[in-house]
């Protein structure tokens, strides 16, 4: 029995900046695509359906937090970054769909533990749903 990867959006300027993350995602199993602006993320979204979704909080041509109502009800997690003096902070908010209220700021070692636990979940859901069809 084949099994489903998890689809993963990243969204950000560059994709140079995400090949860190992009590397650590593969190594999981996870299929990446890369958006470059809202607007192409929103194109990419309205084509596929995504498990995980990690954009910068300002893209080139709009803030990514409209991507909020677009993903509500879908079975996406996604986090928001923003940089910050040492790096970037990130905040999660939607977990599969529902929106997170009162979600802590990330820094990046916390990130690796919550997508991993944000994986975890989506690897149970196609388990899932693989033994219902």
């Amino acid at each position: 029995m084949a099994t489903t990867p998890i689809m993963v959006l990243l969204i950000g300027e560059t994709a140079r900046s995400c090949l860190q993350l992009m590397d650590w995602l593969y190594k999981r199993g996870c299929q990446c695509d890369f958006a470059m602006s809202y607007w192409e993320a929103r194109n990419l979204i309205s084509r596929k359906q995504f498990d995980l979704v990690l954009s910068q909080y300002q893209l080139p041509d709009r803030t990514a937090f409209p991507l909020l109502d677009c993903l509500a009800g879908s079975p996406a997690t996604l986090f928001l970054s923003t940089a910050v003096e040492n790096g970037c902070l990130w905040l999660s908010m939607l977990e599969r769909g529902e929106r997170c209220v009162g979600a802590p700021l990330l820094r990046s070692n916390d990130l690796t533990q919550a997508l991993g636990k944000a994986l975890n979940t989506a690897v149970k859901s196609h388990e899932m749903e693989t033994v219902a069809s």
